[in-house]
């Protein structure tokens, strides 16, 4: 099982500008991650993850979204809408256990709204699982 540590590591790693981290492997370590038994907990570790990331390799958030969508389905969430607005909630949420970086919340604000589609989609996924 991968550790919290693990993950801050890698994403240190990325945001230090190392280019020596292979996308598979982010992808890997990211599904084999488990932030927390607890959904919510486990939906902030995964977009605060995805969200300090994806400035930086945006052609990850397509496979990590997926994954970082899960838990928010068992929240109930069941439109993107309600998952972006979680998401804004998340990002200025000063009682969160995982916080996304400075860059993190701009992308959670500004730029999440932009995968409203593949949000769609990945939500049609797991409800259909």
């Amino acid at each position: 099982m991968i550790k919290h540590s693990d993950m801050e590591l890698i994403q240190r790693r990325i945001e230090d500008g190392d280019t020596s981290l292979v996308d598979g492997d982010i992808i890997e370590n990211f599904l084999a991650w488990l932030p927390s038994y607890n959904c919510e907990t486990a939906a902030e570790g995964y977009f605060s993850f995805l969200s300090s990331i994806a400035k930086y390799k945006p052609k990850l958030v397509e496979s990590l979204l997926k994954k970082a969508i899960e838990p928010v389905c068992f929240l109930g969430f069941e439109r993107s809408e309600g998952i972006i607005r979680w998401a804004t909630y998340f990002a200025e949420s000063a009682d969160a256990v995982y916080k996304p970086s400075e860059s993190g919340k701009l992308w959670l604000t500004q730029e999440l709204p932009n995968y409203k589609e593949l949000i769609e989609k990945c939500l049609i996924e797991h409800m259909s699982e």
